[in-house]
């Protein structure tokens, strides 16, 4: 039998290199493939932790039995996102799916439960070759998928609270497993909520396509609306993070009677497209949009609606004042100069005030 304590002096650096390692990886797998995470962690077992599992376990060839010294834990929003990761893992790594499991797939019909997704795996042999991977071929490590509420089960029921994983009388441990219950339901509502936020967004693109902009405007018509006319008018338009609020920005827009996306067309400055490619001007949504009204009424944003933000810096050259300058009527820009002018005073005075 191996002397154990050697082994693990040996290879626990290895370890920590291959937890660093597939962590890197598996954030950039996700990314690459637009799957949103709330956070991806990996860890590498202490040597006084592993020892004890061995003994615990029983085990006479740790070397093989044990296939989980490296960890990473990703942590989903939603359920139905599970099965992606479960693909991506599946066709980037080499599976051990003697010792892979779904704990979903091991409860019964009448049970409820501990609810993750483990992957036993090694680096395969496309990676384990590269120079950055010597000394880690052959190594098993873990991964463990869950959502957001899988976790909050898993750590209050499993992991962390001695309370909950405790035997309990039966009439706690009921209700118990009710509120785990009611913790999955949820889980799936969430994903078929995602899933039709997904149809809906196909259903508005097929309408813009089909000409018809008889739309209400929410954060998802208006993103649609955006990128369409990005892609059509050759516009650079910088992407925005997914989780954005557009609730100010549509507020602004109700300020101008604008409720449907096809109203939106009335506030689009002649010749914006080929003013600001002209100019090089790079926007995102909200930049794009807060200045067709600029250009179209800054009295109205100003005044009306009371926007908080400020436009700019005037005697900072930039190229959207020229551009304000081009598409504006004169007296539209004048009026945005000197909202200008008075918004950098006072923001010079808060700065002598602190």
């Amino acid at each position: 039998m191996i002397d154990v304590n050697s082994w693990l002096e040996e290879i626990l650096p290895k370890y920590d290199r291959l937890t660093d390692s597939v962590t890197s990886i598996a954030r950039s797998l996700l990314e690459e493939n637009n799957i949103e995470y709330l956070s991806i962690t990996g860890r590498t077992k202490e040597k006084k932790n592993i020892n004890e599992k061995i003994t615990r376990k029983g085990y006479n060839n740790p070397q093989k039995q044990l296939t989980d010294i490296s960890g990473i834990r990703i942590i989903l929003f939603i359920e139905s996102d599970t099965i992606k990761v479960s693909n991506i893992i599946k066709s980037s790594f080499s599976i051990d799916d003697e010792n892979s499991i779904n704990k979903d797939e091991s409860l019964s019909s009448n049970e409820v439960g501990y609810r993750s997704v483990h992957y036993v795996c090694d680096l395969g042999p496309q990676r384990e070759n590269l120079p950055e991977f010597a000394g880690l071929k052959g190594l098993k490590f873990e991964f463990q998928i869950r959502t957001v509420l899988q976790h909050a089960w898993a750590e209050l029921a499993h992991d962390r609270s001695y309370k909950f994983r405790s035997a309990l009388p039966k009439e706690i441990q009921r209700r118990l497993y009710l509120h785990a219950g009611l913790l999955e339901i949820a889980d799936k509502g969430f994903s078929e909520i995602a899933n039709e936020i997904d149809l809906y967004s196909k259903k508005i693109s097929e309408q813009y396509e089909s000409g018809n902009l008889d739309i209400e405007i929410n954060s998802i018509s208006l993103t649609e609306f955006a990128e369409s006319w990005a892609k059509e008018n050759k516009y650079p338009l910088k992407q925005m993070s997914q989780s954005t609020n557009f609730t100010e920005l549509i507020r602004e827009l109700r300020g101008f009677a604008i409720n449907k996306i096809g109203d939106i067309r009335d506030i689009i400055p002649h010749k914006y497209a080929e003013e600001a490619n002209k100019l090089q001007i790079k926007s995102n949504i909200f930049g794009l949009i807060r200045d067709w009204m600029i250009i179209k009424d800054i009295d109205k944003l100003k005044k009306e609606i009371k926007t908080n933000w400020v436009i700019s810096d005037p005697d900072f050259e930039f190229p959207e004042q020229e551009l304000y300058k081009k598409l504006s009527s004169p007296e539209n820009y004048k009026k945005i100069i000197e909202y200008a002018l008075r918004e950098h005073v006072s923001d010079d005075e808060d700065e002598g005030d602190s």
